[in-house]
């Protein structure tokens, strides 16, 4: 059981290390010296990783798997990236102090809802929770799946999630003192092109679902 719930944080600390818009999200408020905000979004995403775990272990999971419901998904985070990318992009325009509080990045309901909602519009969660279970059966550490497994299970893989995006504002939040104004605001016109593009993606992918 110890070896199977180490194995699945490692696997979940590494599954959050390629960039997505929670990291993105993360990754301004450090920036700009915004702990607290930056915590409330990967608490934020935490959450929404447990539930999809909690619909995948449980039973839910056929419901989100109706092409239909997934392209609606997909359509709502393609809406909340383009809001967020321009919101970046017009941040990253304006004269960048960093011991200047910005009014969305501070906000710590706004930041909750930021991880909400972006990693709430990515049921592809379900197929990782799914995929990660058949490994771990497939090589013998889940003989039997039990409530209490699937729990434990559910709690330290999104601890493994959790625990990158930490790491990762902990370190940005450190080192806003060495970083420039001006360097401020490319990071932020790179990071609002960057979640504009994924916008873009999801916009694709919903639109393929609905016409596939």
């Amino acid at each position: 059981m110890t070896i199977l719930l180490a194995l699945i944080f490692l696997l979940g600390f590494l599954v959050a290390i390629p960039a997505g818009p929670v990291q993105v999200e993360v990754i301004r408020r450090s920036v700009h010296g915004h702990l607290k905000p930056s915590l409330m979004v990967i608490l934020g995403a935490f959450l929404v990783d447990m539930l999809y775990g909690v619909v995948a272990f449980f039973g839910i999971a056929p419901y989100l798997e109706n092409p239909t419901v997934q392209a609606v998904f997909w359509l709502i985070g393609s809406i909340i990236l383009g809001f967020l990318g321009v919101l970046t992009i017009r941040h990253g325009r304006q004269d960048q102090d960093v011991s200047r509080p910005s009014r969305l990045l501070t906000r710590k309901r706004w930041s909750l809802l930021s991880g909400l909602s972006l990693s709430g519009t990515n049921p592809v969660m379900i197929l990782w929770w799914l995929s990660s279970l058949n490994i771990f059966r497939d090589i013998g550490l889940v003989p039997v799946f039990t409530p209490v497994i699937a729990l434990a299970y559910l709690l330290a893989g999104s601890l493994g999630l959790a625990s990158y995006l930490l790491l990762l504002s902990l370190a940005l939040h450190r080192a806003k003192s060495f970083i420039s104004p001006r360097r401020v605001q490319q990071i932020n016109t790179g990071l609002g092109v960057f979640l504009l593009l994924l916008s873009g993606y999801f916009f694709v992918h919903a639109i393929l679902i609905f016409i596939g």
